[in-house]
C-alpha cells in the first residue's frame, strides 16, 4: 500500500500515471467510437442483405401457394384432365410456370410432356428435405420437360414439383461493401447465385464476423439457412471512405483523452497533496515525538527535554516541521496538533521512563494558542504525574505578541503550573521590549548566535546577547551547542548559564532512545570533563 501511494504522491509519477490514463482513455474513446461506428456498419449491412433477401422472401411465399394451389387438384394424376388444372395453375401470375407430378421424386407427368414413360427419377437432391424445407435440385438441364436451352431448380413436395426459373440478382451496395448471394448444402457446398463472387466464406459461422483490419463480414439466411445473402466490408476501405470522420474521430478522442487525464490528474495532486494528506490523516498514530535533551551545565545532569514534533506520511515516510507548520497554521489545526503531540509524549515518557528525579519537558505552542482556557485542558494529562515531569511552553517570539494580554495568560498559566520560555530569542522584532515587558520565565537563546563562526558579527553579539539576559533574572538555555569546544565555553562563562541542548549533547531521540540516553548518563553528562 505504501508502494502505491508513493507512486501517488510523486509529482514526477504523478505526470507518468496520467500519460498512462491519457493512452487508457484514448483508446477507451477510439473504440468506443469504433463500436458506435460498427454498429452504424451492421445496421446498413443488415439493412442492405434484408432488401436483396425481399425478393427472395417474396418468391419462397409464392412458391408456397403455388403447391398449396398444386394440392388443391382433383383429377387424376397424369390424365386429360389433371394436365387442364395443371395448366390453370401454370396461368398464374407468379412466374412458375412448369410443374411435374414426381412422387417419390421419378417424374410421371408435367405441364409440358403430359407423361413420362417410363417414369424419369430426379435422384438425390442437392438440398435433401427437412421438416421445414423442401428437397431441391439446384441448376438442372431442363431439356427432359420440352424446354431445351432452359435451366432451373426443381423443388419437391411430394408428389409435386415446381421449376423455379433463374432470377436476376439485384442489388446496389454502397462502394464500400461487397454482396453475395448463395446457395448452402448441409455437406457445406454452396452455389453463387448472385453478386460478388467469392464474398462467401464458407468457413464463417454467425451472424457478424470481424478480422480487423482485414474486413467484416455477415451472413443473414432465410428458408431454414439455405439461402444467405453474404455482405462484407473492408475496414482499410472504409477509412478510406470516411477518411475525414476518422481523423475527425482521432482528433477528439486525443482531445478529450487529454481533458479527463489532466482533470485526472488535477484530482490526484489536490487528493495526494501534502496539504490534503496531512488534513486527512493528522492523528495519534502519525504523530511522531523526537526528544532533544536539554543538560544542566551546572550540574552536569539532564535536567528535561524538548518535544519535537514529526509527522508520518501515509507513505510512512517522516515529514519534518518546516514543511507541515505552516499547513497546521494555515488550517487552523493548532489546537489539535499541540493536544496529538502533548498527549503522546505524555504517555510515552510515563510508559518508558523509569521513575526518577523531576524531568522539565518542554513544548512548542503556537502564539495564538496562548490561552489558559486552551493549554490548561491540554496539559491536565500531566496533572496525575507532577511529581515526575513539569511542563515549559516555549512561545515564539514575535511583533504580534500582544504584551498586556500575553502578560495575563503567562501569569495565568503559572498559576497552574505551566511555565512559559520566549524561544529563539534574538530572531524578532521587539526583543529587548518583550524581554523587559513579559514575566517569562525564561528564555531560550537562538541557535544563530552558538553556531556562528569564531569572529563573526554573530559571535561578538553572542556576549551581549547573554548579558542581556541574564541581567533580567530569566533563566537561559543555550540551543545549537555543537561542538566540544562550544562547550566548554558556556561552561567556564560567569555568571553560569544554566542549561544547554544541541547536537553535541544529543539529536531529538525516539522515545526508547531517549531512555537509553537517560540511563547512560544517569551519573552525569560524560563530556564536561573536557571542561579545563
Amino acid at each position: 500500500m505504501a508502494k502505491i501511494v508513493r507512486y501517488l504522491i510523486s509529482a514526477r509519477q504523478q505526470m507518468f500515471a496520467a500519460l498512462l490514463l491519457g493512452i487508457i482513455l484514448f483508446a477507451i474513446i477510439i473504440t468506443a467510437i469504433g463500436w458506435m461506428a460498427r454498429q452504424q456498419v451492421y445496421r446498413a449491412m443488415v439493412g442492405e442483405s434484408r432488401e436483396v433477401l425481399q425478393p427472395y422472401t417474396e418468391l419462397t411465399g409464392r412458391i408456397g401457394s403455388t403447391f398449396a394451389a398444386l394440392r388443391a387438384i382433383t383429377a387424376d394424376p397424369c390424365t386429360e384432365d389433371f394436365n387442364r388444372q395443371l395448366k390453370r395453375v401454370a396461368y398464374l401470375p407468379d412466374g412458375l410456370n412448369e410443374f411435374f407430378y414426381a412422387p417419390g421424386g421419378a417424374i410421371r407427368c408435367s405441364v409440358s410432356t403430359k407423361r413420362f414413360d417410363p417414369p424419369m427419377a430426379l435422384g438425390t437432391p442437392d438440398l435433401p428435405a427437412t421438416e421445414v424445407s423442401p428437397a431441391v435440385w439446384i441448376d438442372r438441364d431442363l431439356s427432359f420437360a420440352g424446354l431445351g436451352g432452359l435451366v432451373g431448380s426443381i423443388v419437391l413436395v411430394d408428389p409435386f414439383a415446381i421449376v423455379v426459373p433463374l432470377e436476376a440478382v439485384s442489388m446496389s451496395p454502397p462502394s464500400w461493401m461487397e454482396m453475395e448471394v448463395v446457395l448452402i448444402g448441409p455437406s457445406g457446398r454452396w452455389w453463387h447465385r448472385g453478386g460478388s463472387a467469392a464474398v462467401h466464406a464458407p468457413a464463417g459461422d454467425g451472424p457478424m464476423e470481424a478480422s480487423f483490419p482485414a474486413d467484416f463480414r455477415l451472413r443473414d439466411c432465410v428458408d431454414d439457412q439455405r439461402l444467405c445473402v453474404v455482405t462484407k466490408v473492408s475496414v482499410l476501405a472504409l477509412m478510406q471512405q470516411f477518411e475525414l470522420f476518422v481523423g475527425a474521430a482521432l482528433v477528439f478522442s486525443a482531445v478529450l483523452a487529454a481533458w479527463l487525464s489532466g482533470r485526472a490528474r488535477a484530482l490526484i495532486v489536490r487528493r495526494w497533496s501534502l496539504a490534503s494528506r496531512f488534513r486527512r490523516h493528522l492523528d495519534a498514530g502519525s504523530i511522531i515525538c523526537a526528544y532533544q535533551p536539554i543538560l544542566d551545565l551546572r550540574t552536569g545532569q539532564i535536567a528535561g527535554c524538548e518535544v519535537l514534533a514529526r509527522w508520518r506520511d501515509v507513505d510512512d515516510s517522516v515529514v519534518f516541521p518546516d514543511r507541515f507548520i505552516p499547513l497546521v497554521e494555515q488550517h487552523g489545526l493548532t489546537r489539535k496538533f499541540t493536544r496529538l503531540v502533548v498527549e503522546k509524549a505524555c504517555r510515552e515518557l510515563c510508559e518508558t521512563l523509569p521513575r526518577r528525579d523531576r524531568l522539565d519537558v518542554t513544548f512548542n505552542i503556537f502564539p495564538r494558542d496562548l490561552d489558559v482556557a486552551v493549554l490548561r485542558p491540554i496539559f491536565e494529562v500531566f496533572e496525575p504525574v507532577r511529581d515526575r515531569f513539569s511542563v515549559t511552553i516555549e512561545l515564539v517570539e514575535s511583533d504580534s505578541i500582544a504584551v498586556v494580554a500575553a502578560q495575563q495568560q503567562m501569569e495565568a498559566l503559572r498559576a497552574v503550573g505551566i511555565r512559559t520560555y520566549i524561544d529563539d530569542f534574538g530572531t524578532g522584532y521587539s526583543n529587548i521590549h518583550n524581554l523587559a515587558a513579559l514575566a517569562v520565565d525564561g528564555v531560550k537563546l537562538d541557535r544563530g548566535f552558538a553556531m556562528a563562526p569564531e569572529g563573526s558579527l554573530m559571535d561578538r553579539m553572542f556576549g551581549h546577547a547573554i548579558d542581556m539576559v541574564q541581567s533580567s533574572g530569566r533563566e537561559m538555555v543555550i540551543e545549537g551547542v555543537e561542538t566540544a569546544q562550544r562547550l566548554r565555553q558556556l561552561r567556564a562563562m560567569h555568571p553560569p548559564i544554566a542549561f544547554a541542548q544541541g547536537y553535541f549533547i544529543s539529536r531529538p531521540l525516539g522515545i526508547a532512545a531517549f531512555a537509553a540516553f537517560l540511563a547512560e548518563h544517569r551519573d552525569g553528562f560524560r563530556d564536561l570533563k573536557l571542561v579545563a
